[in-house]
This record gives structure tokens, C-alpha cells and sequence, in this order.
């Protein structure tokens, strides 16, 4: 076995890894992390003097959230910006994000390999990581990347250990990390116990019939994942030393009440998207390659059913139907279920392995590769290179890409990234005033634009203000935030700027008129 070969995992991990870090300036600031900047900084303090007076003054601050991404981020500012003086304090907070990247990727490589070959372990890591959507978010200091690489590494390992329980351990342990990561990791517990189910089937069923006496071997694959995650969940979170039990219920009521926040989704503003929001928008925004081998590796599920294809494609599939009960929030296209793709792009391995399996039958494999070869390069060109950096807003051919997603009824843009493609315009008229549309009804959308601001990216003399004092207006092309006046400058304003991918306007920049 080459060096190469053997130690591919790492090779690959590293690369991916400094793909991302080349291109951590080229994407806007988003919303929640002009937040998140100021929240990991503030966690990153205290850690520098731990108090348990001080708890509250430093933990506070976005407390409905767990910390671990955020606090990475004000560690990585602190080594790469303040001591280091290395990278700006956009690109040192987004550095900490590299470590799930490198994760994400070396464990969706080596699950892929042990389940079929070298080259479909090549070609599911790389369509993993180049999904136009999740590639967006790999470069983020916020919670949905993290989470989906830790979701991955549970699985995987969790996987390993219902046949060597060893695993079982690590795969609990990383199980409270992504408690600390994201709110929406208490629903791994539902895959992981479906997995147990099915692995120990007989098992319980001799329980049920009282053929057999309780074994040690059937609940030892469980009961650490109970008893290990809290734990983690609680100690590596200072804000839940002081008034344990009902600052955990706090955050998980806030959860199951979660705000409105409006989508717009075929056409049609709307407080909750109705069930199939999730189907939709994962049809529309995979590329059209990756999705045709999906739904081939779905159809050999069927037709070669082991413990393992079941348990991958209720992995790919449970996230989305989890966003499909009514009462379910839906919104900011993918982000919210993106633990699926790992799993969407394994079954797509799965899928491109029967069909090199078929070409080989009918001796044409040569062929086949330097086809599959072709359209991959095609569909990176499309997906990534052609619409950089804002593959937030990119929708697949199946669509019309964002041109047909935008006149269907879809949002072309929703987190702020393409407000970045806005700045030149802004030094240019340094001098006005703006009104950034959100920003007077949640002023923390401002601190992402100081940002941009401390980098020097936007001219320290940019003014920021309201519609009564300003010269300019700001609008993000997110219509589940309009209201009435904005769909007047939406439908009839002439805009003076517009950022665009294709001919689809993502930021519009409108000329007020003097009171």
C-alpha cells in the first residue's frame, strides 16, 4: 500500500482544510456571527480567569445557545489575532471551524472506506465537502457545520461500537460535545437507539418472549450514551453550574418555543413552511449529479437491505423528516437539517459503486471513470466556482438555478453573506448615511458591519441610521423579512446597487428620498 493511499484520510482532511482557510475573507459576515464574536471573546475571558462570581456577567450573553463553537472561535481570535497578530479577527474567529472540517472530513473517509472501496471513500468525502450549501458553511463561526461533524463522528463511531464496545465510550463522549455544540444534538439519541433496535433485534425479542434473561452485553451499548453526554453537557458549560436544573429547562423551553421567523417559500410569505419544506429545498439545492447517485443508492438499499444500509439512510433521511412536523420551525434554506448530506453523500457513493459495478460487467469501467470524472469537474465548476462566494444562494439545475429558484417563489439570499459584495459601493459613498433594513428592529446585525469595519474592509467614517435619517437603504433579498414598505421598494424601487448572482438581485441598495 503507497504512503499516499494509507494515509489518505489525513492527506485529504489537510487539504480540504486549506481550501477553506484560502477562502475564510471571501465570505460575508452573516448574522448570527457578528453575535457569535463577541459571545466567544466574552466566554474565552472567563476562561482566562475563571470565577464562579463572574458567571454570570461573562455566560450570560446568548445563553440559548450552547458555547462550544463560539468559545473555540474566541480562543483561535485570541492565539491568531491578538497574540499572534497573524489574521484578522474575522478570519481567526472562523479558523476554529477548520477543526470540524479536518473531523468531518477524516471520519466520513474512513466510515466510506470500511464500508466499500478506496476510490468511493474518495469521491463521497469530496462531494460531502464541495455540496455548494454545506461548502458555505464549512468557512462559519456558527453552530451548523460543528454539529454535523460531530453528528457524523457519533454515528460512525456509535457504528464501531455496538461490535466493539470500546467505541461505545468514545462515541458517548463525543455525544456531549455536540450537546455543547447545538440543541438540536439531543435528537442523535433517536438514530443511535433505532441502530441499537436493530443490531440487538433478536436479542429482544427472545427478552420479550421470555426466552432469554437480561444480558449485560444488550444495555452496555446504551446506557453510557445516558449517563456521559449530561455529564459533559453540564461541566463544560459554566452557565449551567449555578442553578442547574432550571437553566437547563430554560434552555430547552427555549427551544421548544422557539420564535416565529417568517420564510418565504413558494411565493408566499409564511410564519412555519409547510411539511415538505425540507424535500424541496434538498431536491433543488444538491447538484443534479450528486442527487441522481443518491437516489441510485437508495434503490440498492432496497434491494440489498444489512443492519448498515438501513442505518445510513435513516441517518440521511431523519433530519428532514424531523423538519417536516407542523409545528417545527422552517427556515434559512438547508442549515437546519444539514446533518443529512454526510449521509445523502455516502448513499451517493453507494450509488456510483453499483454503476462502476455494472461498466465492469459490461467492460466499459475505463469509460465510465473518465465520464464520472468529467461531470464531477462540471458540477464543481457550477456549484462552486461559478457562483463563489455565494454559494448560500445556489440552487441546482433542476431549478434553473437561482434565477429559476427566484422567480418560482424561493429566497435568494437569507444569512447576510452577500452584504459583502456591498462594501465597495459603501466606501465609495462614504460620506451618507445608511439604513441597514433589520438592523432598527435587531441592532446586532450592526456588530457584524464593525467588523468589516475593525478589518478594514469598510471605511471607519460609514455611518449607520434609521429610514428618517439616512440616505441610503440596505436590503437584504430575504422576502420572509419584508414588510410592506420593503415589498414596495422590492416590486417598484429602482435600486442605485445590486449585488447579483446571474441576473438575481441578493442585496438592492435604494436611494431615499429626503423627509
Amino acid at each position: 500500500m503507497s504512503f499516499c493511499k494509507k494515509h489518505a484520510a489525513l492527506i485529504i482532511s489537510a487539504c480540504f482544510c486549506g481550501i477553506v482557510f484560502l477562502s475564510l475573507d471571501d465570505y460575508g459576515i452573516t448574522l448570527d456571527e457578528g453575535v457569535y464574536f463577541h459571545v466567544g471573546n466574552s466566554y474565552f475571558q472567563w476562561w482566562q480567569n475563571p470565577s464562579l462570581a463572574r458567571i454570570d456577567t461573562y455566560w450570560k450573553i446568548n445563553s440559548e445557545h450552547p458555547p462550544l463553537p463560539k468559545l473555540l472561535g474566541g480562543i483561535t481570535t485570541y492565539l491568531f489575532h491578538e497574540r499572534l497578530n497573524l489574521l484578522n479577527t474575522i478570519s481567526s474567529f472562523r479558523l476554529a471551524t477548520l477543526i470540524f472540517v479536518f473531523f468531518s472530513t477524516y471520519f466520513l473517509f474512513l466510515f466510506v472506506q470500511e464500508l466499500t472501496d478506496f476510490k468511493i471513500a474518495l469521491v463521497a468525502t469530496a462531494s460531502f465537502f464541495f455540496l455548494p450549501r454545506v461548502f458555505f458553511h464549512s468557512h462559519l463561526g456558527v453552530m451548523d457545520y460543528p454539529v454535523t461533524c460531530l453528528w457524523l463522528m457519533v454515528i460512525y463511531t456509535y457504528w464501531k461500537g455496538v461490535r466493539d464496545r470500546k467505541w461505545i465510550i468514545f462515541s458517548s463522549i463525543l455525544l456531549g460535545f455536540a450537546l455543547l455544540t447545538k440543541v438540536n444534538a439531543f435528537f442523535i439519541y433517536i438514530p443511535l437507539l433505532f441502530y441499537w433496535l436493530l443490531f440487538h433485534s433478536g436479542e429482544l425479542k427472545s427478552l420479550v418472549q421470555k426466552k432469554s434473561k437480561v444480558g449485560l452485553n444488550l444495555f452496555s451499548k446504551i446506557i453510557p450514551l445516558l449517563i456521559i453526554p449530561p455529564i459533559i453537557f453540564i461541566a463544560f458549560w459554566p452557565w449551567l453550574w449555578k442553578d442547574t436544573f432550571r437553566r437547563v429547562t430554560d434552555y430547552l423551553s427555549f427551544h421548544m418555543h422557539h420564535a416565529v421567523v417568517y420564510v418565504y417559500y413558494l411565493g408566499d410569505q409564511q410564519p412555519i413552511a409547510p411539511w415538505h419544506y425540507p424535500w424541496v429545498l434538498t431536491f433543488i439545492t444538491v447538484p443534479l449529479l450528486i442527487l441522481a447517485l443518491f437516489f441510485i443508492g437508495w434503490i440498492s438499499i432496497i434491494f440489498h437491505r444489512s443492519r448498515t444500509n438501513i442505518f445510513l439512510l435513516f441517518n440521511a433521511l431523519f433530519p428532514l423528516v424531523l423538519l417536516s412536523f407542523p409545528s417545527v420551525p422552517k427556515y434559512d434554506g438547508v442549515r437546519l437539517f444539514l446533518p443529512a448530506f454526510p449521509f445523502v453523500c455516502i448513499i451517493a457513493g453507494m450509488g456510483l459503486q453499483q454503476i462502476f459495478l455494472l461498466a465492469k460487467k459490461i467492460k466499459l469501467e475505463k469509460m465510465f471513470y473518465f465520464a464520472f470524472i468529467c461531470l464531477f469537474g462540471l458540477t464543481l465548476y457550477s456549484a462552486i466556482f461559478k457562483v463563489h462566494p455565494y454559494q448560500s444562494s445556489y440552487f441546482n439545475e433542476i431549478i434553473g438555478g437561482v434565477d429559476g429558484a427566484s422567480k418560482r417563489g424561493f429566497e435568494p439570499e437569507y444569512w447576510g453573506n452577500a452584504y459583502i459584495g456591498a462594501l465597495r459601493w459603501m466606501n465609495e459613498h462614504s460620506e451618507k448615511t445608511f439604513w441597514i433594513y433589520m438592523a432598527d428592529i435587531e441592532p446586532k446585525i450592526l456588530w457584524g458591519l464593525e467588523l468589516y469595519k475593525k478589518d478594514g474592509l469598510l471605511k471607519k467614517s460609514v455611518k449607520f441610521g434609521n429610514k428618517n435619517n439616512s440616505d441610503y437603504l440596505i436590503l437584504l433579498i430575504r422576502q420572509g423579512f419584508f414588510n410592506e414598505e420593503m415589498w414596495r421598494y422590492y416590486k417598484y424601487g429602482e435600486p442605485v446597487f445590486s449585488v447579483k448572482l446571474s441576473q438575481t438581485n441578493l442585496v438592492n441598495i435604494y436611494k431615499l428620498s429626503p423627509n
